[in-house]
């Protein structure tokens, strides 16, 4: 489809509605977490692109159509995410993402002191989306999980066990 043809009009930039957060795949909303990064991370990188252009023979103009259908697709996909859910919801989602791709990482590296690096960041990933996990529960009374399908169910770790011993 050429370029001039892919900008859309209202009706075509709200193709489907919001999913059902306690009805939808776990990873299905992490799946519009992550192409929604994506897509704000293209709009950013050709503003970069056209600020750092000199602009011979129109360039700008060329990137400023592709920025217009670039935000136009991040918008779409934003709109995936329900009105009614909350921000420590959508926080646990980004959470989620981020244990999921650094874990993806860190099974694919080679080098092996980069693997322990991906490895490191894999735990801070984790005990923040413990922490959000908690902070969930205590602020809504919800569970994380929200009972979706294919949701992880991992124990969660024990208080007790983690805490500093008593001092001398």
């Amino acid at each position: 489809m050429p370029i001039e043809e892919q900008p859309m009009n209202w009706k075509d930039m709200v193709p489907a509605p919001p999913y059902d957060k306690k009805a939808v795949d776990a990873y299905t909303r992490t799946r519009i977490i992550l192409m929604n990064g994506i897509e704000n991370n293209a709009v950013l990188m050709s503003h970069a692109i056209e600020r750092m252009h000199p602009d011979p023979g129109g360039v700008k103009k060329s990137m400023a159509l592709m920025r217009r259908i670039d935000s136009q697709q991040q918008e779409t996909v934003n709109w995936l995410n329900p009105a009614d859910q909350s921000i420590i919801e959508t926080t646990l989602g980004y959470e989620q993402v981020a244990v999921d791709l650094t874990a993806n990482l860190a099974q694919n590296e080679p080098d092996p002191y980069v693997k322990q690096t991906l490895d490191f960041a894999l735990l801070e990933d984790f005990d923040h989306l413990y922490r959000y996990s908690c902070l969930y529960d205590y602020i809504e009374g919800g569970d994380p999980r929200l009972d979706r399908p294919g949701q992880d169910r991992g124990q969660t770790r024990p208080a007790d066990k983690h805490r500093a011993p008593p001092p001398l």
